[in-house]
């Protein structure tokens, strides 16, 4: 089936699905809400587990409620041309290439992406894993643009885990979500390999957090 037909029906299932959802919190450090305020200037790192979960939050919070513009960094695998088509469905429109190397076509769109004052989307991990393991991309633009990078994440209740290379997780009807932000993580010229550890640890202390949050709710 085209990616575009599929994108119709993921869109229709995910807006449908997330209307039985309860969001209980959204956490967001002062500093990063200082920086959500202004719209710009920043970037925003997820798991690649984390597709789902965030594309209806993306689109319903931050592009409509917060009036910020997001760009997804997309890859060009199989898979990547039904995300594409899929964000195009809730108004983002990506950016093709590779968390990990990038490639100078994508590199060149992502600045451009942060000059007119959007903000791009990494999943740092992908497309092809391993899980948990972040990419030097996001790290590099960072740099590059001398922009924060804000690292995002939620967690259900209840869920489904697919079995793929990234557990990918997806709510249960009326299920309970969690959502957190990181403060504003700063990237200087030098030492990018501490920075890329300190960001991966970053996002892990967020999954830990979220999942002991999930079982103390229960």
């Amino acid at each position: 089936m085209k990616p575009k037909i599929v994108s119709h029906i993921v869109a229709f299932i995910l807006r449908l699905w997330n209307w039985t959802i309860r969001v209980k919190s959204i956490e967001i450090p002062e500093e990063t809400e200082n920086i959500l305020q202004k719209g710009g200037g920043f970037i925003l790192a997820g798991w690649h587990n984390q597709i789902l979960s965030l594309t209806y939050h993306c689109s319903v919070y931050l592009q409509k409620k917060r009036k910020i513009k997001v760009t997804p960094l997309v890859s060009y695998s199989k898979d990547g041309e039904y995300i594409y088509e899929t964000f195009l469905r809730f108004g983002m429109e990506s950016v093709r290439g590779s968390s990990s190397k990038g490639g100078a076509g994508g590199f060149r769109a992502l600045l451009k992406t942060i000059k007119e004052g959007r903000v791009p989307i990494f999943t740092p991990d992908g497309p092809r894993g391993p899980l948990y393991k972040l990419q030097p991309g996001v790290v590099q633009i960072a740099q590059m643009t001398k922009v924060p990078i804000v690292c995002f994440n939620s967690i259900y209740d209840r869920y489904y885990e697919f079995k793929s290379w990234d557990k990918h997780r997806f709510p249960k009807l009326f299920a309970k979500q969690w959502i957190v932000y990181s403060k504003p993580i700063y990237v200087p010229q030098e030492q990018e390999r501490d920075y890329i550890q300190e960001l991966e640890e970053i996002m892990l202390e967020q999954v830990e957090y979220l999942e002991k949050k999930r079982l103390e709710e229960m």
